[in-house]
């Protein structure tokens, strides 16, 4: 059985547990934790972002590549005052507009594609698909090329003779569109590895010549 209490004792009971209290150290080795996982964390989150938004310019180049190498696929005939044709030719200035045109005429979208090199201006205003034949590193190339085999293809097919390749219906010739883009990242940890990265699309097609002419 328990005691009763002694007449007059008073006792008096805490308002709360006593709480230990923190070393300063340990707060900051809290702070350090924090600041290196959030380091991480944002890291890992741009990356992820920009991985993303790669992933969807890469489709809105391929788009583009497809685009200029289908409308590239039909070449286009040189007649004489008579009517004859003389010479099949692939339209490489319109296969350049076909490619920046892919997104609309303002080139929005994932991809700017009015702007490839990433500098602001709009590349119709810079001419930089004068040589889409002849730059194997412009940021958009037109390859004519002839062959059987699609992983040995040479350059190239003729058009100015008369029952021979793209005077043939274009038999063994292919048209290769490849457009280039420099892709700045999004968010300002991604570029530790510099500020840009060139990204690459291309499409190849069968050459669609309606031109069979006789020797």
């Amino acid at each position: 059985m328990l005691k009763a209490r002694r007449q007059g004792e008073t006792r008096v009971e805490p308002a709360h547990p006593t709480l230990p209290k923190r070393h300063p150290k340990q707060w900051g080795q809290a702070v350090v934790e924090f600041a290196l996982a959030s380091t991480m964390i944002f890291f890992l989150l741009a990356a992820v972002v920009d991985l993303g938004l790669i992933y969807f310019t890469m489709q809105a180049l391929r788009v583009a590549a497809q685009e200029g190498a289908v409308y590239g696929s039909y070449p286009h005939a040189v007649k004489d005052k008579d009517g004859n044709i003389t010479q099949l030719v692939i339209p490489y200035a319109e296969i350049a507009n076909r490619v920046y045109g892919a997104a609309g005429d303002q080139g929005n979208g994932f991809a700017n594609l009015r702007d490839l090199d990433g500098n602001g201006v709009d590349d119709l205003t810079q001419n930089l698909h004068a040589n889409v034949a002849t730059n194997a590193n412009g940021y958009i190339y037109v390859e004519n090329l002839f062959g059987f085999d699609t992983s040995n293809l040479q350059p190239s097919c003729v058009g100015n003779v008369r029952g021979r390749d793209l005077q043939a219906g274009g038999s063994g010739c292919w048209i290769r569109v490849t457009v280039r883009y420099e892709y700045s990242f999004f968010f300002p940890f991604a570029p530790a590895f510099g500020n840009t990265v060139r990204l690459q699309a291309s499409h190849l097609m069968p050459i669609r010549s309606q031109y069979y002419t006789t020797p």
